[in-house]
């Protein structure tokens, strides 16, 4: 049955991209700032919009598989279509990192330069990061889509909840048990994967959530989240091991998302247009932010305009924009062609256009 689209997903998808850019821009800040840094410290755990789009991903993959599953056909087509939707803007966003380590290495980051590129173009685990480096989430985000597809292809519906869960705890088993050795063995047991399969739970049971408790579990998951980055920002040290980060990051994610949905189909709330555009474009921009933070860091210092807080606010503001525009024209001259060129791409139903992401 055809069901209206998630407005609140495309917002969060949008919240959770814009989190990342400012993850990276606050480096850059501090990289290319002449005075105090504008941003304050708590942004350094922006790197939580990954969590919330690894929730998303799970609520977004549940939604979409509904109907389909016990078919090896039905596995085969989700598998295209999602490598469809991932992997080609990410080859061309890794193909200008190759050729800006042939043209321009001095641009590229030399602490990189070591990766195997046929690793990165495939999204195999690797002990470095990927030529592109957001690309290390999508390695994740192609082992969920294999696993689902196994499910689609061999379980019933039915048996979706016991798999989740049996899923989740043989990783958490793996993390704490074994030792991690391969790479992709630490992909294989990251805590990481419980994000998606608590949004994957979220997909099944929203409608479960009695109406008047959708708005405090949204707002108590947005509190969590923004209160894990202000309490990890006072307690200094390393970043969060991917357990904290479940934690601290997954669990409010996956409440957030949970109250928003049901929220939007208890009341219907208005959305923002510009974040529902943002959330569009929000895999395009997850892209091809870091090319436009990096060379606006770098005109920002040649610029000599680096030394003030008011300097800092318009280079924070204006790369924010730069950003934001760069990923709607990647969505709508790369993406979105990109799409329509999928094979044996149909008109999508209205639940799967809804979700689909």
């Amino acid at each position: 049955m055809a069901t209206r689209p998630f407005h609140s997903i495309q917002a969060l998808r949008a919240i959770a991209a814009l989190l990342v850019v400012l993850f990276h821009l606050q480096i850059v800040e501090a990289k290319y700032t002449a005075g105090m840094p504008l941003l304050p410290g708590f942004i350094r755990h922006a790197d939580s919009g990954v969590d919330l789009f690894f929730v998303l991903s799970g609520f977004v993959m549940t939604t979409i598989a509904a109907g389909s599953y016990g078919s090896p056909r039905q596995a085969g087509r989700f598998l295209v279509r999602r490598s469809w939707r991932v992997l080609p803007p990410y080859w061309f966003y890794t193909t200008a990192v190759v050729v800006l380590m042939l043209v321009a290495p001095g641009i590229a980051n030399s602490a990189y330069q070591e990766q195997s590129v046929l690793a990165s173009y495939l999204l195999w685990p690797q002990p470095q990061l990927p030529l592109l480096t957001v690309g290390w989430t999508l390695i994740h985000e192609m082992f969920f889509y294999l696993v689902m597809a196994g499910m689609i292809a061999f379980a019933r519906e039915t048996w979706l909840p016991a798999l989740l869960l049996g899923w989740g705890a043989l990783t958490l088993a793996a993390h704490f048990l074994l030792d991690a050795g391969a790479p992709w063995q630490q992909v294989a047991s990251s805590p990481l994967t419980l994000e998606f399969i608590a949004g994957a739970l979220v997909g099944l049971y929203w409608r479960h959530l009695p109406a008047p408790m959708a708005l405090p579990v949204a707002v108590a998951g947005a509190l969590g989240l923004a209160g894990a980055m202000l309490l990890l920002s006072e307690a200094g040290g390393p970043p969060p091991s991917m357990a904290m980060r479940l934690c601290a990051f997954g669990l409010p994610a996956a409440l957030l998302t949970l109250g928003l949905v049901r929220w939007e189909r208890a009341g219907s709330p208005r959305v923002p247009l510009l974040l529902l555009r943002i959330g569009d474009s929000s895999y395009s921009l997850y892209l091809s932010h870091v090319f436009v933070i990096s060379a606006a860091g770098r005109l920002w210092q040649a610029s000599g305009w680096n030394h003030g807080p008011c300097q800092s606010g318009a280079f924070i503001a204006l790369t924010v924009l730069a950003c934001i525009g760069a990923g709607w024209a990647s969505w709508r001259w790369l993406e979105q062609p990109l799409q329509r060129l999928r094979p044996g791409r149909r008109t999508p139903r209205p639940d799967t256009a809804a979700a689909s992401g």
